[in-house]
């Protein structure tokens, strides 16, 4: 499957932290590794060529600000932000392995949370109403996303040994809830078909509509 992610596009338009020659050629090489995750063309990819640049100016001592030539590159960046605003980044990040990678192991915590909040928004949660946890056993491994509410239990997680990166049941194990059922990650790049098929197999009425006047 590909899938696109949208982290080496914010990167290329705030590369702060991008600041020594090490870090820049890095996170140059990960967006590369990003754009053949996607299946897309590395020379074209506008995240790729702002990259390049900012290596080049690390390189050659100037300054790493934005220069008046980024603009058309910084252009197409965002327009594929928005592309991808409803298309899960987690998705490509698990497939490509995240443990022992600081920044992607912080975004995959922030698009794990992501995820589940539309999950419970198709419910029809409010936010009161769930409370989303994170679990890993140690800080350099990528963990447990775990969304529970009354009746629902929903889990992401890294797929590791084979194992479906979505589950869910009832909290408590009652049916129709008391099996764990499971899914793969790609799951995620159909978030409302995936909502409904949690709420079927749970059972769980479908948010209420507002009346007409």
């Amino acid at each position: 499957m590909s899938c696109d992610i949208d982290y080496r596009y914010r990167r290329a338009l705030q590369p702060d932290g991008l600041t020594t020659f090490e870090n820049a050629l890095r996170a140059l090489n990960e967006a590369v590794d990003d754009v053949r995750l996607a299946g897309r063309k590395v020379g074209s990819c506008p995240a790729v060529l702002l990259l390049t640049r900012h290596l080049q100016r690390i390189a050659d001592g100037r300054p790493t600000e934005c220069e008046a030539d980024d603009q058309a590159l910084r252009s197409q960046c965002i327009e594929r932000l928005a592309e991808l605003k409803h298309r899960p980044a987690i998705i490509a990040l698990v497939k490509r392995g995240i443990d022992y990678r600081p920044e992607e192991l912080r975004h995959y915590r922030r698009e794990g949370t992501r995820a589940l909040r539309q999950i419970a928004a198709g419910i029809g949660l409010e936010h009161a109403d769930y409370r989303i946890s994170y679990y890993t056993s140690q800080e350099q491994l990528a963990g447990e996303h775990v969304l529970e509410a009354e009746g629902i239990y929903v889990r992401i997680s890294p797929e590791r040994f084979g194992e479906p990166g979505l589950a869910w049941r009832n909290p408590f194990w009652k049916p129709p809830g008391a099996v764990m059922r499971k899914a793969p990650i790609t799951a995620l790049a159909d978030i409302p078909a995936l909502t409904a098929r949690i709420a079927r197999e749970l059972k769980i009425a479908p948010p209420a509509q507002p009346g007409l006047i």
